[in-house]
């Protein structure tokens, strides 16, 4: 049984790609762009209009991409079926998939979303660290046979992460630098980090000094969010860049997959 963190290395040397596609189906009326076609929505409910929205989605670009990421807050209402249905199709895919929950709360209420989450077939989830339950939680998801990654929260792409990531402290020391230490003495799976303009090159460097080079850096913030992706490699090779609106509403996924994954093997040359 292999790890997360064999089967991300896997399926970047596999496709070789550090493309993450984020899953974000909007509805129609949910915001006034970016939104799932209407063609979807035609006989058919909301929930089965975004599944068959994701579904086409991870045919048209799984070729390019080493894991997917559907949003959980895009996906309320769909069942254990439509999650177990996607999952199939992401391993089918050859694809790695993290449920971005960002969960974060009490052990039993941890318990409770764990046991639904490794019902429906993900490979790992995102974790909100504020509340605490860190270490208790990687226990949690790295127990049994159906274990799970964890990827935490630590500087992220918002741009309020400035307030309450950096400016804010914890012994002294900026809150992110203090969770990159949790990440580490808890033995989570990684950290997610932004693109964004405030997280910068030498912040890159110094979690991945504190966390080590077998971590995995899930970086949003590319893509819409104007991230920039050239300071990635500051990361080292251990990460997946997720790009979600400026793949998934496009005109053409299929090119806008491979233009992304190009350029990522640009800025990092073992890809080739």
């Amino acid at each position: 049984m292999s790890t997360f963190l064999e089967a991300v290395s896997a399926r970047r040397r596999e496709k070789r790609s550090l493309l993450c596609v984020g899953l974000d189906p909007a509805l129609p009326g949910q915001r006034s762009r970016d939104v799932v076609p209407a063609r979807y929505l035609e006989d058919r409910n909301e929930n089965e209009a975004r599944l068959n929205f994701c579904l086409d989605i991870v045919k048209l670009v799984a070729e390019y991409c080493c894991a997917f990421k559907p949003n959980q807050q895009y996906v309320l209402g769909w069942t254990g079926e439509d999650h177990r249905r996607l999952t199939s199709a992401m391993r089918e895919a050859g694809a790695v998939s993290i449920l971005d929950c960002k969960l974060g709360d009490i052990g039993d209420t941890n318990v409770s979303a764990l046991h639904h989450i490794r019902r429906w077939g993900y490979d790992a989830i995102t974790f909100n660290p504020l509340l605490g339950n860190l270490k208790e939680t990687v226990g949690l998801t790295h127990r049994g046979e159906r274990q799970l990654g964890i990827l935490v929260l630590t500087l992220t792409s918002n741009p309020e992460a400035v307030r309450y990531q950096r400016h804010a402290t914890l012994d002294g020391i900026p809150l992110f630098l203090a969770i990159a230490r949790d990440v580490r003495d808890s033995y989570a799976d990684g950290c997610v980090m932004g693109a964004t303009h405030h997280v910068t090159k030498d912040d890159l460097r110094e979690v991945r000094s504190i966390v080590g080079p077998e971590k995995v850096f899930l970086i949003p913030g590319i893509g819409t969010q104007r991230g920039d992706l050239d300071k990635l490699t500051a990361a080292g090779e251990n990460v997946l860049v997720n790009v979600s609106r400026d793949i998934i509403y496009s005109e053409d996924p299929r090119q806008r997959a491979e233009g992304y994954r190009r350029r990522m093997q640009e800025a990092f040359p073992q890809l080739k």
